[in-house]
């Protein structure tokens, strides 16, 4: 396996670091060095350079023969030429040119710099670099214009809607509604009725929906009430069904570890005689992994659930990194957040948290308006098989024990009192939450409609 080289080249070689080679590999126009170890790079640089060197000697042997050649010819030719010289010599006398000792003295040094490169091996041309050249191709248009909504599912809980769209489009279509304002109607599948309406903002372009089921199919329209009182829709959606939240039940998923120190071909050689008929490299190494085979590497396979001092681990890891990334302003993330603090066993598919979603009362159809309400979310969590009721209502819990509700928050004072019974010893946990709210309105302001299945709280 090892190349004919002399043992102090082989052992310069494996002296140098692994840098060094890869730097001599890369003057050697040598490829696929990248992934090699040291070994194997020393023994590739190796034989690169005997097949340099055997193809020098071949090319230096071929010139020496070939002046050889051209010498033996000469001295053929020299005999004839010096009769045909003196033939001449008897009939036409030329006169004698007188050669100068400074043309004598360039001439020989052109001769000797000739001679000195005679067996020159010529160079190895470089390999051609690719030069980068900006193109123009201009900005992106803002919108296509193509009169399309689109609906797609981000996760269990919640949709995302864009429509393509120009500004004049949809200029055009406000000034033929009733309220001069767009609408986005959600569907769920094999119902008449939407499970959502909002009302959008002028420069509205796409929507984050919140769902409150998984696994199942919704549609979208976007249109306008006419004057008559007609919805006119001006484009639908596709289906998009949102993916179940809860764990799958196939568990045919297998895991290996695969070293990303060791190539592939190395890889393929320690497991080569244990793989299986059509078995895959993968496979094989899982198959292996899990019935404890002795490799080179460090395998390092977690099997079983995680403990209950992971699972809080990581919970605190991801807990701090999405309140980081919800500070620099993400909108998924701030989405994701009021999704934890909106009431999800409230009865509907959509709370009226989001301004977006709740239609506007008092506003003018022109010129400067606005209009503000308030609502109120009561959240927090407990043991997962305990029992909460808020206003003695009882509260859902969800899976990790945590709970919200969503009421209304008229001018008024009131009291909530919550409690949690253990599901284990019946032991209760109590609290009476008291609210006030107070509001002074200043010039023409309206109000912000809020759904009609939620209930204000109890008054004091």
């Amino acid at each position: 396996m090892g190349y004919s080289a002399g043992t102090m080249s082989a052992m310069n070689l494996k002296a140098k670091t692994k840098a060094e080679l890869l730097k001599m590999a890369q003057r050697l126009g040598l490829r696929g060095i990248s992934t090699m170890t040291k070994p194997k790079l020393v023994d590739t640089i190796g034989r690169a350079k005997q097949r340099r060197t055997t193809t020098f000697r071949k090319q230096a042997a071929i010139a020496v023969q070939k002046v050889a050649t051209a010498i033996k010819r000469r001295a053929m030719r020299k005999p004839a030429k010096k009769v045909a010289t003196a033939k001449a010599k008897t009939t036409v006398k030329k006169p004698t040119k007188v050669v100068s000792k400074k043309a004598t003295a360039v001439a020989v040094a052109a001769a000797t710099r000739q001679a000195a490169h005679k067996f020159d091996v010529a160079p190895v041309k470089k390999a051609l670099k690719q030069i980068f050249k900006e193109e123009n191709l201009g900005e992106l248009p803002e919108t296509y214009g193509t009169g399309r909504l689109f609906l797609a599912a981000r996760d269990p809980h919640w949709l995302f809607a864009y429509w393509d769209f120009s500004h004049e489009q949809m200029a055009g279509f406000r000034r033929q509604a009733s309220d001069g304002r767009m609408v986005l109607r959600v569907f769920e599948k094999n119902h008449a009725t939407p499970v959502a309406e909002l009302t959008l903002a002028h420069d509205a372009r796409n929507w984050y929906l919140p769902a409150n089921k998984a696994a199942t199919s919704y549609s979208a329209e976007l249109g306008f009430w006419r004057h008559d009182g007609s919805f006119n829709v001006v484009s639908r959606s596709r289906e998009a069904t949102t993916p179940p939240d809860a764990l799958s039940v196939d568990t045919t998923a297998q895991f290996a570890t695969i070293p990303v120190d060791v190539n592939f071909d190395e890889l393929l050689t320690i497991v080569r005689h244990y793989l299986n008929d059509g078995e895959q490299l993968a496979e094989g190494l899982q198959r292996l992994q899990a019935t404890g085979f002795q490799f080179p590497f460090r395998v390092d396979v977690e099997l079983g659930p995680w403990s209950k001092e992971q699972a809080a681990q990581v919970e605190h890891i991801l807990s701090g990194d999405v309140l980081q990334r919800v500070q620099v302003g993400s909108v998924e993330l701030t989405e994701w957040l009021r999704r934890r603090l909106q009431g999800e066993t409230s009865s509907g598919m959509f709370s009226g948290f989001s301004p977006s979603g709740s239609s506007w009362a008092g506003a003018p159809q022109k010129g400067f308006w606005f209009a503000v309400n308030a609502e109120l979310i009561i959240y927090g969590a407990t043991e997962p098989d305990a029992k909460v009721t808020v206003d003695g209502k009882s509260i859902a819990l969800r899976t990790d024990g945590t709970f919200s509700f969503h009421w209304t928050f008229p001018d008024g004072k009131y009291r909530l009192p919550v409690v949690a019974a253990s599901g284990k010893n019946g032991e209760t946990r109590s609290v009476e939450l008291q609210f006030e709210r107070k509001t002074e309105t200043h010039d023409d302001v309206g109000k912000v409609n809020q759904p009609a299945h939620l209930q204000p709280p109890i008054t004091k």
